[in-house]
């Protein structure tokens, strides 16, 4: 699989514009998100048919270094897209998008935003092309005559052009949050990547190392007789897709839909991932069959593992700028809608015994919602890195545990599951 990276001095350069252009021009390419994005992977899927991957060292610890082996399995090209700037992570420069590529020996192209620049943006560029910088993009030029300033400039210092894409706003995909239409934003990505497609080169590709990556551990694909039901539908999809392949390779997985009232056939285990369960309240108001079952799971003792968004749905109210919704009803509280964002890396500390976590344990995950949850019911895990719920985490009610945060199931998959089974 040849490998290559997409960066920029900073974030809002055209980083994801570039990175869909080239997902639409390679074939059997995928995306690797760096960081803990949900929305860009969906959205970018559009174009490639399949869901990227993500990595982040945070959540995946040392397992980070699979995520080439996963996308290896099905694909020829890797397209890395990074996290903010070249240098930047929030977290000190070895979660940076350089400090991958380092580790990784992922050859890159900077995306440079040369708008309200001329011949000085060569000079700026100078400190984010290292060894591996496989040469420049220059997004956003104005007129003819301001890229020939800007290009020569790179052309006289042997810098590789890979292409250059003028500035026109249907050419932009605009910053996005939670609370878009995935899509709405499915459809403008597929649209932008085939636009800007013809402004690159990529004789590049020719130069870049064909390396072969170990398959996934074998132990993945024995698979156990237990079976896992996964919400997945328009509400319910922010789930690592090593996650998801970790689950289908280990256990039986059946998928269901909340949006459709759907209900799952006699599972070991109920799994509801994050989502935009605010954007859909009528209809999981009129989820009777799925939230009747899952009260009955509950009540029966049946294991149900839930994160942010899933976590809402299983709360007895739902509140959002229209009404206030009924939900399931597994644990007691609600939630509402505000307008400030949640966002922050979390580490919690298990404190109480639960089905899922040991005692003692230490997981680590990233939080990231416009909601915010009122409940009474007794917590896991007490939050030392983060904001969870009032500092704390993880809602316990007979077998059910429901999280504020996210976590990547592969790379607690192993603990999770000897306790289960």
């Amino acid at each position: 699989m040849k490998s290559f990276g997409i960066t920029a001095m900073s974030t809002g350069s055209g980083k994801t514009s570039v990175t869909a252009a080239m997902l639409y021009r390679i074939n059997k390419s995928v995306q690797i998100k760096i960081g803990p994005d949900f929305i860009d992977p969906m959205v970018l899927s559009a174009i490639g048919g399949e869901k990227g991957y993500n990595m982040d060292r945070w959540l995946q610890g040392n397992k980070y270094k699979k995520i080439p082996e996963f996308a290896g399995e099905q694909n020829k090209y890797a397209i890395y897209e990074g996290v903010m700037g070249f240098y930047d992570s929030g977290m000190g420069r070895g979660y940076s998008t350089e400090a991958y590529f380092e580790r990784l020996k992922i050859p890159y192209i900077l995306v440079v935003d040369v708008m309200k620049y001329g011949e000085s943006i060569y000079y700026s560029t100078i400190g984010f092309r290292r060894r591996s910088c496989i040469g420049v993009i220059l997004n956003r030029y104005t007129t003819e005559r301001h890229l020939e300033m800007v290009k020569r400039v790179f052309d006289e210092h042997g810098v590789n052009v890979i292409g250059s894409i003028p500035y026109r706003e249907d050419l932009e995909i605009r910053e996005r949050h939670l609370g878009i239409s995935i899509e709405d934003g499915k459809k403008k990505a597929v649209e932008i990547g085939k636009k800007i497609s013809e402004y690159i080169d990529l004789d590049f590709l020719d130069e870049i190392e064909d390396r072969e990556y170990a398959r996934p551990d074998q132990k993945y694909e024995d698979r156990e007789d237990f079976k896992v039901a996964i919400g997945m539908d328009d509400a319910f999809n922010f789930y690592y897709r090593d996650a998801l392949e970790y689950l289908e390779k280990r256990f039986d997985v059946q998928y269901f839909s909340p949006l459709k009232n759907e209900v799952p056939d006699d599972p070991d285990m109920v799994y509801l991932g994050g989502g935009y369960p605010e954007l859909h309240g009528e209809q999981l108001e009129r989820a009777y069959r799925t939230k009747e079952f899952l009260r009955d799971f509950h009540r029966s003792g049946g294991k149900i593992y839930s994160e942010c968004g899933g976590t809402m749905f299983l709360l007895e109210n739902m509140k959002n700028s229209d009404n206030n919704y009924e939900m399931a009803g597994v644990f007691k509280g609600s939630s509402w809608m505000e307008k400030r964002p949640v966002l922050s890396y979390t580490e919690l500390q298990c404190e109480s015994g639960n089905p899922f976590y040991s005692r003692g344990s230490t997981i680590r995950g990233h939080e990231f919602h416009y909601s915010r949850i009122r409940t009474e019911e007794r917590m896991a895990f007490n939050v030392s890195r983060g904001n969870g719920i009032n500092g704390h985490d993880g809602i316990i009610s007979k077998n059910a545990l429901g999280f504020y945060t996210h976590v990547d199931m592969m790379v607690y998959g192993d603990k999770i599951f000897k306790n289960l089974i």
